[in-house]
């Protein structure tokens, strides 16, 4: 029998048309390269050093592995049986990088670049040992034909040797051997005691529930006299009691092979082995031989693979989503300056867009109540806030009602406790010029005013510095939103920086334009409201004194006594005129000063068409020279390689979903 005949029968036992059809698409994710970021159901073969693992895998697939009586295996291997065309049959052996070298971009490309293909017939036994030692070589591990192990730096690697065979008389299969394991002494050595091998404790970790377990006897031939009953029970499940139970093997020993024997004759051997040998023959035909141990894994693995595929799908879907999500915020690529003008230009009309619906008040309903990015809230909260310190805190002085007492709209706890009337007193005297008694000089009212209005410079810098702010935390929040690349964003902050100081020179300085306009020239308006108010203080003031004498509406009094009651000196009457205009212009003047900062400063400067809001617009981009293009969007090497990584993820995932959902489970 031809030794691709041989391999074929070795894994007949594993298919049916159900479970070719499912293994095909395990397989074909696999080639995917799926099974680097999701978990696919496979064949594992785990032992320790030297337990036989090696001539288990070579019973069940039908390869022949290096085998060596000092030397284990120093990496995992895959093998991967195909189906496929006579014309397309063949063997390709490659390397799969390991997490190692995942991180270093020079040594996954070396490995990578590793391949060798054989034709089926050109593929034999020693073919395969001098390839697995080029293989071993190329991961800096000894390989079969090493002879010098401790001049070897590096023992073991994560990296995978993979062995794709294909032709008409494979089955899908894929099986894979990992290293032994060497600190203490699941395949068994049926010589080493059990206690004494990890694996099992590796495989309660990985598999507490055992439903993925089963244990194998290797060497069941080479042990001495009186040790068989030992393992005879651990083979009956009696020891270590697995769920699915333990079955016995008898492989080709190193002497075996060295006299030719065949593939073939190791399973016929077998046969003979567990159907003659006492005590051997004590155990369940379906618990000893390589055919059982196959049929019993290609149910358990069709189960799994049921149990699990739909696991499977949701773990691609859920990469897939992520793994776009990535892909989308990294944009398009930035490699040319017409792909970075339009990347930015893209970024920038979303800004503005955004920026319209803040400053409208249409917010995303998943929005915290103190997301800065809800800009027209915090803008209204802070108008609300300004609009409230100029009336509590914007007159240096407190007025008072005409009864003397301090008017409760203009009380502050903190303020100037003086006495207004003193205060105002106090300058009428001190600033007595040709003017004749009992009048007011002009000046007198404006340099009151100004020194009255003092506060308002303090109060409203602090409110636009805060405006400033909030449209920096504002511009800050949305550009984390919109441009996941920190690179990007800190450079476009850099060039817009220079745009926002030139906006808060001129806040300020159209600030204080205000302030000038309010305070440092003549006092007028012609705001009905000033006249009003101050013909109700007067009119106050007069029914005061007339109370004060019992004149009352409808009583007789006599004109004499009320007018010489009414009276009061020149300098009284000059005084309270002047707390009453001042009080009344005041009044006018804070609410007019108030809005002309809202509207002019924060509205047309800060939010208006030339504030840092609107700097960056698509024209903005559109006059951005091409080494200022380069400068902030420009890709660097990391970002390129990352967004080609994700999109070929994002291709992979896409077509594995597209396989994955033919399967019908």
């Amino acid at each position: 029998m031809t030794r691709r005949t041989a391999i074929g029968q070795a894994v007949e036992e594993l298919d049916n048309e159900k479970r070719v059809r499912i293994l095909g698409i395990i397989d074909k994710l696999r080639e995917l390269g799926v099974s680097e970021n999701v978990s696919l159901p496979q064949l594992v073969v785990v032992g320790d050093q030297s337990s036989g693992k090696s001539s288990l895998l070579e019973g069940l697939t039908g390869v022949s592995f290096p085998v060596a009586s000092d030397l284990c295996t120093r990496f995992a291997t895959q093998i991967v049986l195909r189906r496929a065309p006579k014309d397309d049959a063949g063997v390709v052996i490659t390397i799969i990088p390991g997490p190692s070298a995942q991180a270093d971009e020079a040594e996954k490309a070396r490995l990578l670049s590793f391949e060798r293909k054989l034709s089926a017939d050109g593929f034999d036994n020693q073919k395969f040992l001098d390839i697995f030692d080029e293989a071993a070589e190329f991961m800096g591990v000894p390989g079969p034909k090493s002879n010098k192990l401790e001049d070897v730096e590096k023992r073991f690697s994560d990296d995978i040797l993979k062995i794709e065979l294909s032709g008409p008389e494979h089955h899908h299969l894929s099986v894979v051997d990992v290293p032994g394991l060497f600190h203490s002494e699941a395949v068994m050595d049926a010589r080493n005691n059990l206690a004494n091998q990890e694996v099992f404790s590796m495989a309660r970790a990985a598999d507490p529930a055992g439903l993925r377990t089963v244990g194998i006897i290797t060497k069941c031939d080479a042990l001495q006299a009186g040790e068989e009953q030992g393992v005879l029970r651990i083979a009956k499940n009696e020891v270590e009691k697995l769920n699915h139970g333990w079955f016995a093997v008898k492989n080709r020993s190193a002497q075996e092979i060295k006299q030719g024997v065949t593939i073939e004759a190791r399973h016929q051997r077998e046969r003979t082995f567990f159907a003659t040998t006492v005590p051997w023959t004590e155990l369940k035909k379906d618990r000893v031989g390589i055919y059982a141990l196959k049929r019993f894994l290609g149910g358990l693995l069709y189960d799994h693979i049921r149990s699990e595929f739909p696991g499977v799908i949701r773990d691609i879907e859920e990469l897939s989503a992520s793994t776009q999500s990535e892909l989308e915020m990294l944009g398009p690529s930035r490699q040319t300056t017409a792909d970075q003008r339009r990347f930015l230009t893209h970024i920038a009309t979303a800004y503005q867009l955004e920026l319209g619906n803040a400053l409208s008040g249409n917010y995303d309903p998943d929005l915290d109540t103190t997301s800065p990015m809800k800009l027209r809230m915090h803008i209204r909260q802070l108008n609300d806030e300004f609009a409230t310190s100029m009336s509590r805190s914007g007159h240096a002085k407190m007025f008072r009602t005409t009864q003397g007492e301090v008017d409760h709209e203009y009380y502050n706890k903190s303020g100037d406790q003086q006495n207004i009337y003193d205060w105002i007193r106090e300058l009428y005297r001190d600033s007595r010029g040709a003017e004749l008694p009992g009048t007011v000089n002009p000046v007198v009212l404006e340099n009151m005013f100004r020194q009255q209005s003092r506060p308002w410079k303090s109060i409203a810098a602090s409110y636009i510095d805060k405006v400033i702010r909030a449209v920096d935390d504002y511009n800050r929040s949305m550009f984390t939103k919109l441009m996941p690349d920190d690179t990007v964003k800190e450079a476009l902050k850099g060039r817009l920086m220079r745009g926002t100081d030139d906006s808060s020179s001129r806040a300020h300085n159209q600030l204080l334009q205000i302030l000038s306009d309010e305070r440092d020239g003549i006092l007028q308006t012609v705001n009905h409201y000033y006249a009003d108010n101050l013909v109700a203080n007067r009119r106050e003031r007069v029914l005061h004194r007339l109370n004060g004498l019992g004149v009352e509406n409808g009583s007789v009094f006599d004109m004499d006594t009320v007018l010489k009651g009414v009276h009061i000196s020149n300098e009284d009457q000059a005084v309270n005129d002047i707390h009453d205009v001042l009080k009344a212009y005041y009044k006018v003047a804070m609410k007019r000063f108030t809005d002309n900062v809202v509207i002019q400063v924060t509205e047309r400067l800060v939010l208006g068409i030339e504030g840092p809001v609107r700097t960056f617009s698509p024209d903005f981009v559109s006059e951005l020279q091409e080494n200022d293009l380069m400068d902030i969007a420009g890709e660097n090497f990391a970002t390129s390689s990352l967004r080609n990584e994700l999109a070929n993820k994002c291709e992979k995932f896409k077509l594995a979903l597209e396989l994955a959902k033919k399967c019908g489970m």
